[in-house]
């Protein structure tokens, strides 16, 4: 990725890989129990997308765009669109304040 991520940003970004894995899926690795690394060289820009608030609409297009031209292979506007709120979620309790 390039950049050092803090703690707190490498859980994150963990979860994120985990979503993308897990519920993103279009091509069913985690099913068929494959590797849990089949969809990290999209990760970088997803992450990106999700830690800046891009709009929900700049995901699911960033996905679709992937689906389309890299997997070849492309699920639907609602499950990506599934996938772009629960990072969102994801990224809004990782900023959450911690209490001491």
């Amino acid at each position: 990725m390039g950049t050092k991520l803090s703690a707190e940003e490498a859980g994150a970004y963990e979860a994120l890989d985990r979503l993308l894995f897990r519920q993103w899926d279009p091509i069913g690795v985690y099913e068929a129990d494959g590797p849990d690394d089949e969809y990290r060289a999209y990760l970088p820009g997803f992450w990106e997308l999700v830690r800046t608030g891009s709009p929900d609409a700049r995901v699911v297009e960033y996905l679709a765009k992937i689906e389309r031209e890299r997997i070849e292979f492309e699920t639907s506007d609602e499950h990506r669109m599934d996938v772009a709120r629960k990072a969102a979620a994801l990224v809004a309790a990782w900023r959450l304040p911690v209490r001491p």
